[in-house]
């Protein structure tokens, strides 16, 4: 009998994944072993609501050979990272990469991502609530999901065989593989409740000065961190938020029950603590990934001016295209009398 498996009662986001894919140019090639650390940037509203996120993504090769892969997410633009060795493409929600690996390749790609489709995966929601005559801020872990699990008398010697391969991945940053136990009696299906654990940390400026703050926020026994703003005004937030190791989570028990229930849990937060550590997909979902998240208090990015039409404006534009069709039709003639000269 396996353990509850991740992919089956745990949301599938993140990694984000667009509404709607876009095509694949061709078919996908690659190998295990890269690395994945993303950097994701978040811009807040005065009242804390996200208004732009930016992600810069890192990818380490570390074997030979071909690659051809797509890092679906809902792009807006796509730019070269610092140090990539290789330019990313860009269609239609991909994060498109085609190359070869020396051995060692690094790619970087930075990405500005739709608001709409990106903000609600975040691991933290921040807003600003009143206290009376102050203000607070709340930030909230949001990772928390209700998830199908069991209870049942198990093999102790191999449970606890299990819970040395979970925490040996945990240690290598990898996914946890081959977690089987022996049932010994019937079992009953139990919901559990499930979260990534994070470490907030930054400060929060008002009127009268900053206010420093840094707790772990796990998501099922606290939710929530509340930093009251210094002073009237609307407050400046500054932000990092990382998940944190889940490997204590299992104690020593009196139960086998309790020692299963105590290892699903470690099974499960540690799934869902890797999904929040690739916000975009990892190239390789198995290896070893972290993210970071930066919030900030900042403007909303400004977007071009649509080009009006009539008037002066609609005249010149037709002079422009005007000069540019007698252009295209003179270059084919300018080019047989340079080929004939």
């Amino acid at each position: 009998m396996s353990l509850p498996w991740p992919p089956q009662v745990l949301p599938q986001t993140p990694p984000l994944a667009p509404k709607v894919a876009g095509p694949l140019p061709i078919s996908p090639r690659f190998f295990r072993r890269i690395s994945n650390d993303e950097r994701v940037v978040v811009g807040l509203d005065p009242d804390g609501t996200p208004n732009s996120v930016r992600v810069r993504q890192t990818l380490v090769m570390k074997r030979l050979g071909d690659y051809v892969f797509a890092i679906a997410a809902p792009v807006k633009t796509v730019f070269p990272g610092p140090g990539t060795e290789s330019p990313p493409g860009q269609r239609t929600n991909q994060i498109l990469w085609q190359g070869f690996s020396p051995g060692i390749r690094k790619l970087s790609v930075i990405a500005n991502l739709r608001v709409d489709e990106s903000a609600p995966m975040l691991p933290v929601k921040v807003r600003v609530e009143k206290s009376g005559a102050r203000s607070v801020v709340v930030i909230e872990n949001v990772t928390r999901v209700t998830a199908k699990s069991y209870t049942a008398n198990v093999e102790p010697v191999g449970l606890g065989q299990v819970v040395g391969r979970i925490r040996n991945a945990i240690r290598r940053n990898y996914t946890a593989e081959g977690l089987n136990v022996e049932a010994r009696g019937p079992q009953r299906p139990v919901d559990v409740h499930v979260a990534a654990p994070l470490f907030v940390s930054g400060t929060v400026q008002g009127g009268a000065g900053s206010r420093r703050f840094s707790a772990v926020v796990d998501g099922v026994e606290r939710t929530e961190l509340r930093v009251f703003v210094p002073g009237p005004g609307p407050p400046t937030i500054s932000m990092r938020v990382r998940t944190v190791d889940v490997s204590d989570r299992v104690r020593p028990t009196q139960s086998v029950r309790d020692q299963l229930a105590n290892t699903i849990d470690l099974e499960l937060s540690y799934a869902r603590k890797r999904q929040y550590d690739q916000f975009l997909s990892a190239a390789d979902p198995t290896g070893h990934t972290s993210t970071t998240y930066i919030y900030r208090t900042a403007p909303r990015p400004v977007t071009a001016a649509p080009i009006e039409s009539g008037g002066s404006s609609s005249r010149d534009t037709m002079g422009w295209i005007a000069l540019a069709v007698l252009l295209a039709a003179a270059l084919p003639v300018a080019a047989v009398v340079w080929a004939r000269s």
